[in-house]
């Protein structure tokens, strides 16, 4: 007759009724450990690195780092840029009250948006799997974390088509100084009786104040110009790059937004399931 181990020996007595000493479930404990096979704890051991990598990778939401990172590098280089581009152009047209207001309308855009960012960061990371199933794991927890989901797209849509107005009016003045290298300003200068042939632009003409530089003066705007349309180019790249970024939250958000409807279902399915087998099951004993 086949010898019983100590697992199915206390089985069978729990079985019957019979409790055991602690001698005895020591001893029992100490049979069973020495006949489990080594091999799979040597193996749960000898895990790789590339896949505790890989685990911890995982965890990560990279759609929601990667936008808030193309947001930050898009903060930063429209501070740069509208800095110096605004500072540039008081010098060049001599004017101190010339776009006075750039600055506090800089600071609350950029803090603004730095805050908004990191909000979307932090919903899409536990929006994401698989750390929704942890943090959304009943069915009313997962009906918020949908609604806060579809408000932040909301939210989203409404901001990116503003960045994106935004980009349109960065567009005017890199338009406006791009027209030192495309538009021949040569006119013969009124009043002048020599009568010889010099360069002069009005700034009546493109909506600024009735400004007009002639001779070494427009050299001098002119040269300023050509520099300055460069800090211009920078802002309206970075308003671009948040417009991406927002974009790139969006199919972020989306596609959490499915992740927790598919679970919900899953989850009211199973309770279906579970349902109908507890009705099998009485059933039967009845």
């Amino acid at each position: 007759m086949e010898q019983e181990g100590p697992w199915e020996s206390m089985r069978a007595e729990q079985e019957n009724g019979e409790l055991l000493s602690e001698d005895e479930r020591v001893e029992a404990s100490k049979d069973l450990r020495e006949e489990e096979p080594q091999g799979n704890v040597k193996e749960a051991r000898s895990e790789k690195c590339s896949d505790r990598f890989l685990h911890c990778l995982s965890q990560v939401p990279c759609g929601s780092l990667i936008a808030w990172i193309i947001l930050l590098v898009g903060l930063g280089g429209l501070t740069g840029g509208l800095l110096i581009g605004a500072q540039k152009t008081r010098d060049m047209l001599d004017n101190d009250q010339f776009l006075w207001f750039i600055e506090y309308t800089l600071i609350g855009v950029v803090v603004s948006m730095f805050v908004i960012g990191t909000l979307l960061l932090f919903v899409g990371h536990i929006s994401t799997e698989p750390t929704s199933r942890h943090v959304f794991q009943t069915t009313n927890k997962n009906m918020c974390a949908q609604g806060l989901n579809i408000f932040l797209m909301v939210f989203c849509y409404i901001l990116g088509f503003l960045w994106i107005v935004a980009s349109v009016v960065l567009a005017v003045p890199v338009y406006l100084l791009s027209l030192l290298y495309i538009v021949d300003f040569t006119s013969i200068q009124p009043g002048a009786s020599d009568g010889k042939i010099h360069k002069c632009i009005n700034l009546v003409n493109y909506g600024l104040e009735n400004q007009e530089f002639c001779g070494t003066d427009f050299q001098n705007f002119e040269r300023e110009g050509k520099q300055l349309i460069i800090s211009y180019i920078a802002a309206l790249l970075s308003s671009i790059l948040i417009a991406i970024s927002l974009i790139h939250f969006l199919i972020v958000i989306s596609a959490n937004l499915t992740h927790l409807r598919n679970s919900r279902v899953a989850t009211l399915n199973a309770y279906d399931d579970d349902l109908a087998n507890s009705k099998l099951v009485a059933d039967t004993t009845m």
